[in-house]
Parts: C-alpha cells; structure tokens; sequence
C-alpha cells in the first residue's frame, strides 16, 4: 500500500514523464513499481524500506547507501522529508550534488512531519520554492536547483565524539539521522556504567547508532568477536568508522531487525528504538525479543536498556527465565536476563 506521501506523488505523476529521477527515502516499497513508466532510480538510507522495494520488481533500480555517488547525474529528485532536520540538510546538499543544472528538487511530506518548515531548508540551493501539491494531509514543494553548488564529501558533515565512560576513553563518528546525533545518550550511558562482566565469545550490539556500546565492548573485550547491526546506512557507516577510530576489527551489519544476523552470541546487548508520535510504536523490539531463542546461546545473556515508561518486563520473562532489573532511573531502566527459555 502506498504511504500518504507516496499518493501525492501518484498524483503529480506528469512531473516524473520525462528525464531521468532520483527518488530519496521513500516511506513505502511501492513508489518506483506504481510509477512504472517513469525513468526512476531510488536511494535508500533504510534496509527495510530497500528490501521491500527490491521485492517490487527492478532491483536494478534500489541503491541502499549513506550517501548517494554525485557522478550519477539526474534531471530531478524527490526528498522524503525525514524527521531529523540535520539529516534533511545532508540529504539536500547530497541530492543537488547530484543534479544537473537547473534540475528540479522536490520535497514531499506529512504536514505533521514538518514539511511546510523543510522546504526553507531548499533555500540552500534554489532561488525560488513553490507549493506544488496538498492532499493526504501531506504536501508536496520543489524548486530548481540554480545556485552554486559545492560538491559533497559525506565526511565533511562527520561529528567526533569523544567519550568517557565507565572509565573507558575512545572516539566515535556520528553523522546527522543518526541516533542521539554528536552526544551520549543517557540510556547509553546508564547501560555501560553499570555493565555486567562482559562474556567472551561472540557479542552483538543491536541498533548500534554510531557505534558507542559496539566499541566499548570491542575495546574492554579485545578477544571477542563483536558484530554490530543498525537498519540505517547512516548508522552502519558511522559503527564502521567509529571502529577504524579505535583501530578494531569489528562486522557491521545492514539489518531490518534480526534478519541479517547468522550463528549464536554469548551475549547480546541494545538500546533497542521506538517512536514516539501519535502512537509509541516498538514492535521492532517486541520482533527481536520475540526472536532471541535463535540468537541468544544457552547460557548467554542480554543486556537491555529502555525508557521507564516502556513495559518490556513481560515481554522478557516470557524468553528467559532470569530477568533482573539491575538499574533504574527517573527515565531508564536497565534489565540483565538469562537463561533462555
């Protein structure tokens, strides 16, 4: 089914009948396969959007990357229009690298997303912005690229963070969209102060972000083999520059949940995600604590930290028969469990 965002651009097609179109993050895997006689290639930042995409028809089509190469050239684009305005800013010097001159730069987006605040960003590279489109209760903007445009280097918009933590101290690479972009997430902070005696072995560092809790296990357990695993391009980038900052050999993996992730681990670790809006949603994790029994190895662990607020006790206790609330905070609360069931 197509998203809201997507409709509006079903019914803008005659913008997409001619050139060649690079459409950014689109917030469902049917966009490029409804748009079928249309000259559109797609540039995933999110592999569980890529995947579904891929399932569509032209694999051909789908590039999932964290930045998209400026040597393929594009009569137009179109911007999902992301959460993080920073990410938004990155996406639009990216995507009008991308362009030739005078292209079109379209942004599209819910209205309680932000999208009439997001197209001043395209002030940066277009003289003149117009609405071109409103319904779905989302909105549709472009304009065409005519000012100078610098090329892009994804390494320029790179934050170093320098962390110190449970008495460890190493550098991480954060980029804009990526989670608690540039600082340590309290969460974070609480599930490495008070981290138990880390197992040997094989260890995972789901929904890795940048890439803090990963290394601090790669570095405090140098004989382990450390894979991390974020849905994000953004993320996967960051972990694996954050690990060649602090000279470790870790894997880094793209995975919408799970899916990706092969063989057993003595201990899994995470800070897992969930969105906030109109509804809190965390079926990702309810997914991966659901799933664990095929990841976790008999007397391995997990280690999770989440916001108080969300109720995954039960949900834990149903896959393990060891559950300790080892830490707790006005806002977080830090579980240790063992012995799978």
């Amino acid at each position: 089914m197509l998203s809201p965002a997507s409709q509006v651009l079903v019914r803008n097609e005659e913008h997409f009948a001619t050139g060649k179109w690079l459409f950014v993050n689109p917030t469902d895997g049917h966009i490029a396969a409804t748009l079928r006689q249309a000259d559109i290639s797609v540039f995933h930042q999110y592999f569980d959007m890529y995947q579904q995409s891929k399932k569509q028809g032209n694999e051909q089509q789908h590039t999932f990357t964290a930045a998209y190469p400026t040597d393929k050239k594009f009569d137009g684009a179109v911007i999902y229009v992301p959460k993080s305005k920073e990410q938004l800013k990155m996406l639009i010097a990216n995507v009008a690298a991308c362009l030739h001159p005078n292209g079109s730069l379209l942004l599209v987006g819910e209205n309680k997303g932000g999208i009439k605040s997001a197209v001043k960003l395209l002030d940066a590279v277009c003289s003149q912005t117009n609405k071109i489109d409103s319904a779905r209760h989302c909105a549709l903007f472009g304009g065409q690229v005519d000012k100078s445009i610098r090329a892009f280097d994804i390494a320029k918009w790179q934050t170093l963070v320098e962390l110190s933590v449970a008495g460890l101290d190493y550098k991480v690479c954060s980029l804009p969209g990526v989670f608690n972009h540039g600082s340590l997430d309290l969460g974070t902070k609480l599930l490495l102060e008070n981290l138990p005696n880390i197992q040997s072995g094989r260890l995972l560092d789901f929904g890795c972000g940048a890439g803090v809790i990963g290394c601090y296990l790669a570095l405090k357990s140098p004989a382990s083999d450390v894979v991390m695993s974020d849905v994000s391009a953004l993320a996967v980038y960051c972990s694996e520059q954050s690990a060649k900052l602090n000279n470790l050999e870790v894997r880094v993996v793209a995975s919408n949940g799970l899916a990706e992730i092969n063989g057993k681990f003595s201990a899994v670790y995470t800070n897992p995600p969930f969105h906030t809006g109109i509804q809190t949603d965390y079926s990702v994790t309810e997914s991966f604590i659901g799933q664990l029994n095929r990841y976790i190895s008999n007397t391995g662990s997990l280690v999770l930290v989440a916001n108080k607020f969300l109720r995954y006790s039960e949900l834990l206790e149903k896959q393990f028969n060891a559950v300790s609330l080892i830490e707790q905070t006005s806002k977080f609360s830090l579980y240790q469990c063992g012995r799978i069931k």
